[in-house]
């Protein structure tokens, strides 16, 4: 019987709904959450006799991690190793770096499993440079984009799309910060923001043209299949250029995608590695598929609550056979 790893940390409620499907089908399973590691989840490596176990102290179980099928790569932190109380601040962070490391092994010796997603795929594929060359090369149709720190042609963009243009982050969006931590939206620019030459050449910006769209698009891709939610996002000021950003909450209803840009997002997802994804698109006035950005492991429960789709159940039988489907 096939044994699965979820890798995640405690609180991750997406996982739930993949755990309460793999319950219900009284399928093994191992919900690793990493912030447990080294204090309440020992580990035991012994490289010569190729033996790599757990221990699991709150359960107590032994994990052998070579037992495992499948792995479910989702959301994990690290141990901030408050329990090793005289360690200076200099101390803590070269362990929480030495810990880091233990994970990044732990993801190599699980290496030949079938994994969703593949966590060195997941991070290849974030890059938004190289997304949107993928994206690109599988026919998408996408905005007029420009990275650069050159005033002349950020200028030069902005004047091709008669001053209607977004500036968005190059990667997530999210500031750490332990007190308040704040997040970067995508942003409509303004016309004096191109004025400062100095500002503009002290860093590189994500510029796009932007599309006047009818509705947002997430589509979820599992292996073959694809659910494609319908975001109501222009009835309100705030939800108007980035969704999420929206204080209300916003219409969600299902959408049928047309067979050839369902395949094209199948076509990308498998190009970048990947057995999940969650492809952000618009659908603009012109009734035209525009590719936004693709998130290799990006949220999906709230979509399953709202609109039924079978995201939980199609991920578990990806889990569970392999992609062999």
């Amino acid at each position: 019987m096939k044994t699965i790893l979820i890798i995640t940390n405690k609180d991750d409620v997406t996982v739930d709904f993949v755990i309460k499907e793999l319950q219900e089908r009284k399928k093994p399973y191992y919900r690793m959450n990493t912030e447990d590691i080294p204090d309440k989840i020992s580990i035991c490596f012994d490289i010569n006799n190729n033996k790599f176990e757990l221990s699991d102290k709150i359960k107590d179980i032994n994990i052998n991690l070579l037992d495992f099928d499948s792995v479910y790569y989702r959301r994990p932190l690290l141990n901030n190793l408050d329990y090793i109380e005289k360690a200076t601040f200099q101390e803590r962070n070269y362990l929480k770096s030495e810990l880091a490391y233990i994970l990044e092994g732990i993801y190599k010796v699980l290496r030949d499993k079938y994994w969703l997603n593949d966590v060195f795929a997941i991070r290849e594929a974030e890059n938004k440079i190289y997304q949107l060359q993928m994206a690109q090369e599988v026919g998408f149709k996408m905005p007029l984009s420009l990275i650069s720190n050159q005033h002349e042609e950020i200028n030069k963009i902005n004047k091709i799309c008669n001053n209607d243009c977004i500036i968005k982050p190059i990667k997530s969006g999210n500031m750490k910060d332990i007190n308040r931590p704040k997040v970067i939206f995508t942003t409509k620019t303004k016309e004096e923001q191109f004025e400062y030459e100095e500002r503009i050449e002290a860093f590189p910006l994500f510029i796009q043209k932007n599309i006047h769209k009818q509705y947002d698009l997430r589509c979820t891709v599992i292996g073959d299949e694809v659910f494609t939610a319908q975001i109501y996002s222009q009835g309100n000021e705030d939800s108007k250029v980035d969704w999420r950003r929206g204080r209300q909450v916003l219409e969600h209803r299902n959408h049928k995608l047309p067979n050839e840009i369902e395949k094209m997002c199948v076509e990308l997802t498998k190009k970048l590695n990947l057995n999940y994804s969650a492809i952000d698109m618009i659908l603009d006035k012109n009734g035209d598929y525009v590719f936004l950005e693709i998130n290799p492991n990006g949220q999906w429960a709230w979509i399953e609550k709202r609109l039924g789709f079978p995201i939980s159940k199609r991920i578990v039988d990806l889990l569970i056979w392999g992609g062999n489907l």
